[in-house]
């Protein structure tokens, strides 16, 4: 098996667009700057049966991440996973009022369908 590694080139996810992307992943805690109108990324946290599954699921993770150049910030613990997402090479100055983009919304999406696959 071969896997092409495709750099996915992201763009900021704004206002009505950014809230409507959001929307789907329920399970992710959103990251406000203090005034609440900038995405500063989103997080989930997840508790796994056993070693072996969280370190399953972790390989998924870094496999996908490599394949699309995105990697999360993971945090973990034995059968405890933290994951953040957001992107930092979003320029500030083009005027975006975010650091969450389309690429961590897919890939948010992504963690979530591993997630379910080997939590039920």
């Amino acid at each position: 098996m071969h896997n092409k590694i495709v750099r996915i080139a992201s763009s900021a996810l704004t206002g009505g667009k950014l809230l409507e992307k959001l929307k789907p992943l329920t399970r992710w805690e959103v990251q406000w700057d203090p005034n609440k109108t900038k995405c500063l990324g989103i997080t989930r946290e997840v508790t796994f049966k056993d070693y072996e599954t969280t370190w399953a699921f972790l390989t998924r993770v870094s496999m996908r991440s490599h394949l699309w150049g995105h990697h999360p910030l993971i945090h973990t613990s034995y059968t405890w996973v933290k994951l953040e997402l957001h992107t930092h090479d979003i320029d500030p100055k083009d005027g975006a009022h975010s650091q969450l983009s389309d690429i961590d919304v897919r890939m948010a999406k992504r963690i979530d369908s591993y997630i379910d696959e080997m939590t039920t």
